[in-house]
């Protein structure tokens, strides 16, 4: 049964990129982006801050080259030359994949984000899988990937966008925008500690992520398990330190009306892993940074992780200042907390909002 629903979601992201084509306004592509990845990563991969208050000792290597799968959608029509120097690099969260921003239609809706920005904004996307998860890359050891690991995998592919053609006819852009998605803002988020003013992206649109993230056991969050033990079929093989997430409730609003079972559904079939150094690694977004670029996070009232149930979320001017100190050489810095928006923005009935604010900050950033 298991290995029959996961076939099912495979043919479900292949009619999603099909569907995408075929509206007239977006066209997409698989890539694969070889990466070579020489970073040093704490040996107990439950290290809060990946590393980064680590002594030599801590420490080990990881040197390898890795494949990062992704699919690169671009506008039929392109409306300037500026739209068409910019490309948008998607960082989907835990235990999903690049699915996670263009989901088949439900009910009529497009919760395709990549189709929406191209329709919308006339702007170029590569949505990728991150390091060990969907179709790129996955260490037999879980351990590797860690936030340093994944974090770097990414940067390489931001700088493979500004200086090689990804596709026979589409030029190497001149500026990336990364939009990152709950772990995936996290590992933006790493990235830009880590490289300061060397970042290779142009500006970061963080969603469903706040800091300083809250400091969570694996253990103690419910629906997280070894993912071989979940689905031995598909995973038996797994180091057991890749989990997944059986409780997908939490990255829905609490009110069921909000969402589509059949989209919550859909979630269920094509869930995939995380691993326990990533979850334990969000701390992380807690140090302060030396990014320069442009940044905003966008954050949803009802997100059942980050605002929901507390007043954190309610005066945005206090929390904008709360999270501004933590990115004090940034161009500029922005939050924006969408209302009635769950932890995953993009698969409920409120996804068009986020859409409008993603795409209008992807040409604030891209104008400056």
């Amino acid at each position: 049964m298991h290995l029959l629903l996961y076939a099912l979601s495979v043919l479900l992201l292949q009619f999603s990129h099909t569907y995408a084509a075929a509206q007239g306004s977006c066209a997409c592509s698989p890539v694969t982006i070889p990466v070579h990845v020489d970073v040093m990563v704490p040996k107990d991969p439950t290290d809060e801050f990946a590393g980064l208050k680590s002594n030599a000792s801590e420490l080990r290597r990881v040197d390898a080259t890795y494949d990062i799968y992704g699919i690169f959608c671009e506008p039929d029509t392109i409306v300037s030359s500026r739209n068409k120097d910019v490309v948008q690099l998607l960082v989907h969260g835990l235990t999903y994949t690049g699915q996670y921003w263009s989901p088949p239609v439900e009910e009529f809706r497009n919760y395709s984000y990549a189709a929406f920005s191209c329709a919308r904004g006339a702007y170029s996307s590569l949505a990728v899988d991150v390091l060990g998860v969907g179709l790129s890359s996955r260490p037999v050891n879980a351990s590797d990937v860690q936030y340093p690991t994944s974090s770097a995998a990414l940067s390489k592919v931001a700088r493979h966008l500004k200086t090689t053609s990804l596709l026979p006819g589409v030029p190497a852009f001149n500026k990336v925008i990364g939009i990152g998605h709950s772990a995936g803002s996290g590992l933006l988020n790493f990235g830009a500690i880590v490289e300061g003013s060397q970042s290779p992206f142009d500006g970061l649109i963080l969603t469903a992520s706040l800091s300083p993230a809250v400091d969570l056991n694996i253990s103690s969050v419910p629906g997280l398990s070894s993912a071989r033990d979940v689905d031995p079929l598909r995973w038996g093989t797994l180091d057991p330190a890749y989990f997944t997430a059986t409780n997908r409730s939490i990255f829905y609003p609490a009110d069921p009306s909000t969402f589509s079972p059949r989209m919550f559904l859909l979630d269920e079939f094509t869930e995939d892993v995380g691993t326990v150094g990533i979850f334990a690694q969000t701390t992380t977004t807690s140090l302060t940074t030396g990014y320069t670029g442009p940044v905003v996070k966008v954050v949803g009232s009802e997100d059942q992780f980050l605002c929901a149930g507390t007043d954190r979320c309610g005066d945005v001017a206090a929390l904008t200042a709360a999270e501004r100190t933590l990115w004090p050489a940034a161009r500029s810095f922005e939050v924006v907390v969408e209302q009635g928006s769950g932890h995953d923005m993009n698969l409920d009935f409120f996804a068009e909002g986020p859409f409008n604010t993603f795409v209008g900050f992807v040409k604030q950033f891209s104008d400056l």
